[in-house]
């Protein structure tokens, strides 16, 4: 029980306030694949510190790689998802891949026709996340359900200003931690198997390349509809 809560505190830190993460989705008529890139900042590991009386293992590096091999761990267990690699770099950096046939059920086992956030019919994909379906995204990713983390989420903190949301976070986790969320962004790069002929909330950057990106903070708070849709020829 306390290697999962440890593993929870763990996921929390990382999901709120301490990662820059780059991912990139090469889409192809059989098999697809996506590769991400995260890079963990100094400020979490000294958060860890500061948590690590209440853990089994005080060893930073440690319980960082454990946290990110049980999820990868998660995605080889599906049974959408095949040859999964991860790897721990140095500088607090971590690399994670896989293949995939469906990016509808890429991240849960749960079936296409009940997921309204992420789609891929035919030469298009479209992405919708509000406050009404984020309960689908809790059942994909179950530790999003956690009370944990939950209290940071957008469930939690629905109508909170981004500037009294910091507040918050920082008297919970001390003066860099507000920094290290305005600095926490996501980015998604899509490479796709024909050319773009229509977009919307991405950055068109070739003719059969794009990328979404979003602040953390967004989503933390989600006080407006998060979306994108790309269908390519």
């Amino acid at each position: 029980m306390k290697k999962l809560l440890t593993s929870i505190l763990l996921l929390t830190l990382i999901l709120i306030s301490s990662c820059q993460v780059s991912e990139n989705i090469t889409i192809k008529d059989n098999i697809s694949t996506s590769e991400t890139n995260i890079e963990v900042y100094d400020f979490f590991i000294a958060v860890l510190n500061d948590f690590s009386q209440f853990m089994d293992n005080p060893n930073d590096a440690s319980i960082v790689n454990t946290a990110f091999s049980d999820f990868a761990n998660g995605l080889a267990s599906n049974e959408n998802n095949s040859n999964v690699v991860y790897m721990a770099n140095e500088g607090n950096k971590y690399y994670l891949s896989f293949d995939f046939v469906s990016i509808s059920n890429a991240l849960s086992s749960i079936s296409a026709s009940d997921n309204t956030i992420l789609k891929q019919d035919g030469n298009s994909i479209d992405f919708y996340l509000d406050i009404n379906n984020y309960p689908e995204l809790k059942a994909m990713i179950p530790f999003l359900s956690d009370p944990n983390f939950e209290v940071y989420g957008p469930e939690y903190n629905q109508g909170m200003s981004e500037a009294d949301y910091l507040d918050m976070i920082f008297y919970l986790l001390g003066e860099e931690a507000p920094d290290a969320i305005r600095n926490s962004t996501i980015e998604i790069n899509f490479a796709l198997p024909g050319t773009i002929t229509e977009s919307s909330g991405v950055t068109v950057t070739g003719d059969n390349t794009c990328t979404y990106s979003f602040p953390l903070i967004d989503f933390l708070l989600l006080n407006e509809p998060m979306s994108f849709s790309i269908t390519w020829n």
